[in-house]
């Protein structure tokens, strides 16, 4: 059988389909009516090469071929293929059956053998850095000589010195690199090789999680970047490396096609219709790699499957916007010296940090890495953390699974307790639930007996439901615990089997849980500082950016220019938004416009080199208020200026020629009206459309926490306002009280929570209003007066006959 492509995408599918089947494979490229064969191995590899640099020329001087149109679909499978032509939208216009292939003879004489094995070769250093690391360790010394055993037996060194150079790269060229991500953050030899920056033994993190005897592949040590600077690197790369090349990734038919197939979909869902390029992944090596390339890319033709299946390692290198705006929010700080790191033992033990776990644990976590959900704040709420390894746990289940198995409310009441689920030392760090993975492994090493490779079997396993390979495992965990603990570890095995598929990977969850940290401190500490950073990577979150800064009592303004005697004195509580989020407006012009100082609105006209467009929308949202008593004014004025026409001019000289020239009034806008004209800017408005008096939540908490506050609001327009905030709401004008975030009653009402269990003292918030309108129902009937609950699963209900 040939393959006949227009690329060489299929190639290495089409070998192992060869060869499962037993099938003579033979491997051809076709371009215009010529399919040119490869005889061997050799021909092979001079056909990627001619194929990647786009010179076809060559095929005709250095290959045979067959002049053949081929065949498309074998006997059985038209209708396949005629369902690819209704997708497509075209069919081929030549086609050849099976039959025609019976009359064929070709004078392609070869062995038709191909050996497409990896030719990768890693990175080395001439010094051997990792026996001089054994030898001057002097806090772990027999871990780091265990670790590296166990990496020598596998002959890994070279993936640990590839993935340490780029790091060195990246350190080199101030290219930020994260803590770690995965279970490679368990390894203490990659911390002391500077790959990760999280000390394993610190955390009790377990090696094997990473790395066992039972391994057969190469482990995954994933890197995190700055975003902005993963190009960068990857070009830094390909100077240190003669290969640096992205990996192939093809896309299949979207689901909701595939259903219009009926019956031909299973089929059609496996077949490839798109190429794109893997997200993160690439190949590295030191020697040119005999792989083809994409025409005019730097993209190998095959996806990582094939490439793996071939024996090439990858390399992931993920770019991470939250690298990107916490190096920026460090290196503005006082902590631009520090190692964020290993000094967070300290910043926790501030009045700032513990400020920090209070916001984390009310949920006021938007924007927040990791924590930036709807699922994410009702974990914290529930678990309230106020360690960093409580934090380590809320990242941990922070998912569908253990919120909805109702893992998350059992932990908050062992908590409240202060008690465990089980009392066994292996799980006093999460409440004596069996969370992580690595407890997982250790109960089954330290408790049962079992060997690294056993354990990590059964962790897998738990997580694929899938026990037939480890019934007897299972079994002789259960046995052993039981044996230990009587019935408390009977149940234990049980939960361990109920828990297993939600368990995390604690190496992971530290390494990122130091991230959330450092984010959600500066978020709570410098929230004006935060969000300035922010919007500058990310202004889709300027919704959220103005709710939150409401929310911690900040007024939001539009954004400030310099103009000549005309500085205003600035209030604490004023936040400017960034010239940067006005659409138009890149980050380098607002730069330069906020250094400047114009002399007047003309000035800025002129010398701003803004379009007219641009000018108009900082009119719009209120940027030249202090100098306009009405923004149409203002636009009026901008389009005489740039039209070159004085209107004074235009009137008096109407005057000395007897032209009677009618003075064009201009009607100062409503309130609402600039409402609109900022939502028609920024998709968010900061002035509200009308004025009312709000004596139960503000909107902005409601938001930001997600929970169903009351709210006395009004709408006008088609936008709502709680005197503060604005937002759209499209009901007729009017007064109404809002429960959070759509259900609306006429007129100002009283809220009514009522709770399902006892709040903690830190779960009621006194209302700013003591008139009486919001209060809390407790479970036994008692009520608080003027108050609402931070905490989930309350329900919010409207009092119209109370007075």
């Amino acid at each position: 059988m040939v393959l006949s492509d227009t690329t060489l995408c299929g190639v290495p599918k089409f070998l192992k389909e060869a060869e499962t089947y037993q099938i003579r494979a033979i491997v051809g490229l076709r371009f215009g009516h010529k399919t040119y064969i490869a005889k061997n191995t050799k021909e092979i590899k001079a056909l990627f090469k001619i194929y990647s640099s786009g010179n076809t020329d060559e095929l005709e001087k250095n290959f045979q071929y067959i002049e053949q149109p081929p065949i498309y679909f074998l006997p059985g499978q038209e209708e396949y293929f005629k369902a690819l032509c209704d997708y497509f939208g075209k069919t081929p216009e030549n086609l050849s059956t099976v039959e025609d292939f019976v009359k064929l003879k070709s004078s392609i004489i070869g062995d038709f053998q191909y050996d497409l094995h990896s030719n990768q070769i890693l990175y080395r250093p001439e010094e051997d850095i990792i026996s001089k690391l054994v030898e001057n360790e002097r806090e772990y010394t027999e871990r780091l000589k265990y670790e590296v055993e166990i990496i020598r037996k596998f002959g890994f060194e070279d993936y640990f010195y590839t993935i340490k150079r780029i790091v060195d790269i990246a350190r080199e060229n101030d290219i930020e690199i994260g803590p770690g991500r995965g279970s490679v953050v368990g390894s203490l030899l990659a911390y002391r090789m500077g790959i990760t920056k999280i000390n394993p033994i610190k955390y009790d993190l377990l090696f094997e999680r990473f790395l066992n005897e039972g391994r057969k592949d190469y482990p995954d040590i994933d890197l995190d970047v700055e975003d902005v600077h993963r190009q960068k690197l990857l070009k830094l790369l390909k100077r240190e490396f003669k290969s640096v090349y992205n990996i192939s990734a093809f896309a299949t038919m979207p689901e909701k096609i595939l259903k219009e197939f009926d019956n031909l979909a299973q089929y059609l869902s496996d077949i490839p219709v798109q190429r794109t390029t893997h997200a993160a992944g690439v190949i590295i090596s030191m020697d040119e790699i005999e792989a083809p390339v994409v025409p005019q890319t730097e993209t190998l033709e095959w996806d990582m499957r094939d490439l793996e299946g071939l024996g090439f390692v990858k390399f992931d290198i993920l770019g991470l916007k939250t690298l990107t705006i916490l190096k920026e929010l460090r290196s503005s700080s006082e902590f631009k010296d520090k190692n964020l790191y290993e000094y967070i033992d300290s910043l926790i033990l501030t009045d700032e940090g513990r400020k920090t776990f209070k916001y984390i644990s009310a949920g006021f976590t938007d924007n927040i890495f990791q924590l930036d959900s709807g699922i994410a704040k009702q974990v914290v709420r529930d678990l309230k953390p106020n360690s960093f390894n409580e934090l380590v746990l809320s990242i941990s289940i922070n998912r569908p699974g253990p919120l909805k198995s109702g893992v998350t409310k059992e932990i908050r009441q062992f908590k409240n307790r202060k008690i465990n689920r089980f009392n066994i030392p292996l799980l006093s760090e999460t409440y004596g639930f069996p969370i992580y993975q690595e407890q997982v492994m250790k109960i089954a090493m330290e408790l049962a007996g079992l060997n690294s490779v056993q354990a990590d079997e059964l962790r897998k396993a738990i997580a694929k439901k899938d026990m037939s390979k480890i019934r007897e495992t299972y079994g002789e965990l259960k046995r052993k615990l039981t044996e230990l603990y009587g019935e408390e570890g009977s149940e234990l095995s049980k939960l361990i089997l109920a828990l297993g598929e939600y368990a995390f990977n604690k190496s992971h969850a530290v390494a990122y849980a130091h991230i959330t940290y450092f984010m959600s401190y500066f978020k709570t500490n410098n929230p004006k500082r935060f969000y300035d950073v922010y919007l500058k990577y990310d202004t889709t979150i300027l919704q959220t950016a103005i709710y939150n800064l409401q929310a911690m009592g900040y007024c939001v303004l539009p954004p400030k220019l310099r103009f000549s005697g005309a500085e205003r004195v600035e209030k604490a509580e004023d936040y400017h938004l960034p010239l940067y989020v006005v659409p138009g407006i890149s980050l380098e012009r607002a730069y330069l416009l906020g250094q400047r100082i114009f002399k007047n609105f003309e000035d800025f006209i002129e010398n701003s080199n803004l379009q007219l467009s641009n000018i108009e929308a900082l009119i719009k949202i209120g940027v030249f208020d202090p100098m306009f008593e009405s923004r149409r004014k203002a636009i009026q004025k901008l389009r005489s200026v740039r039209s070159g026409m004085n209107p004074e001019v235009v009137r008096i000289g109407g005057k000395l020629f007897g032209k009677v020239v009618q003075k064009e009034e201009v009607k100062v806008e409503d309130d609402w009206e600039r409402t609109q004209m900022e939502h028609d800017v920024l998709s968010i408005s900061i002035t509200p459309p009308t004025k009312v008096e709000n004596h139960l939540a503000p909107y902005s908490l409601a938001y930001s926490l997600g929970l169903p506050f009351g709210v006395h609001v009004s709408v006008r327009a088609g936008f709502g306002t709680d005197g503060k905030s604005v937002f759209k709401a499209h009901i007729p004008d009017g007064d109404y009280t809002l429960i959070y975030p759509d259900t609306y009653e006429v007129g100002k009402v009283k809220i009514e929570y009522i709770l399902d269990e006892p709040p903690t003292k830190s779960e009621i918030s006194r209302s700013s209003s003591s008139k009486g309108f919001e209060r809390i129902i407790l479970p036994n009937g008692k009520i608080i007066e003027n108050a609402r609950p931070i905490k989930n699963s309350f329900k919010s209900v409207f009092l119209k006959d109370v007075s």
